[in-house]
């Protein structure tokens, strides 16, 4: 016999909000999940979901900015093995407690009373850690609610508790917070290639592209003009402070030789000003 139960179509949320329920609900469950053979692994899991959710939902980026920042300054001589290693160390720790944070707010926030059934037919999850999470969902689905006794796997299905907006809100800023710790090693691999290039590391924003550079750098956002006090100043000033400000992160030539990155910016900057 079916069973006939009201679901929500996975497409009817955001991505954000859909991900946030589904860490919530994990989270909320990781204190009796019997794979973790202790309390500090589970702990450590939350640093996988927290980067895995700030990846998929573009912002790791900015996450791993604020990691950086607190080496601005830092030079072949302080960025030493010996220093990375306490380093790693010290936030290995603090994401411990955090993790124990973060599982304790998720047990406390989510309404163990009311249920959320999502169905996911037909969707394509494309992300390998939530994707894993959602394949024991549904057996856990097809074994507890549909009672179904062969093939649970082939359920679709997912029942999990649900949460207020405020308690996502507070989740992301608590997943955010992880994931500033929680990226260190690809921050010690791009301060250790910049270090290694310049002997210094010199904090700047992280753009993809000139155009994302000069969009951020000249544009006022609210009109989509100019920045009038921008287009007030010199060429040569803006190229010093644009060079200065921002790291193209899709031209490694640029990191290589400061010379062609400055000529390229003046051509842009002054071509953005003669066009608009």
């Amino acid at each position: 016999m079916k069973h006939k139960i009201p679901a929500t179509r996975f497409d009817a949320l955001s991505k954000r909000d859909l991900l946030l329920k589904l860490t919530a609900d994990r989270f909320s469950k990781l204190s009796n999940d019997l794979n973790f053979e202790s309390d500090i692994k589970r702990y450590q899991a939350t640093s996988i979901t927290a980067i895995a959710y700030l990846k998929e939902t573009n912002q790791y980026r900015r996450q791993l900015q604020l990691c950086l920042k607190n080496f601005a300054g830092r030079t072949a001589e302080t960025f030493r093995p010996e220093f990375i290693s306490a380093v790693k160390k010290l936030y290995q720790q603090h994401l411990i407690n955090l993790g124990r944070s973060i599982i304790e707010f998720s047990e406390q926030r989510v309404n163990r009373k009311k249920f959320l059934d999502l169905d996911f037919s037909g969707a394509e999850i494309n992300n390998a850690h939530f994707s894993g999470i959602l394949e024991n969902l549904f057996n856990e689905y097809g074994e507890g609610v549909l009672n179904l006794d062969h093939a649970p796997w082939r359920c679709r299905m997912a029942r999990i508790y649900n949460c207020s907006k405020d308690t996502m809100n507070r989740l992301e800023g608590k997943l955010r917070t992880i994931g500033q710790f929680g990226c260190l090693d690809d921050a010690i691999s791009f301060l250790e290639v910049r270090i290694g290039l310049h002997g210094k590391y010199t904090f700047k924003v992280l753009v993809d592209n000139l155009d994302e550079l000069i969009n951020d750098f000249l544009i006022d956002s609210s009109n989509g003009h100019i920045n009038k006090v921008k287009a007030q100043k010199p060429v040569d000033e803006l190229v010093k402070e644009a060079a200065g400000k921002y790291e193209v992160l899709n031209s490694p030539t640029y990191l290589v030789n400061p010379k062609a990155y400055k000529s390229i910016l003046k051509h842009r900057i002054k071509s953005t000003l003669k066009n608009r």
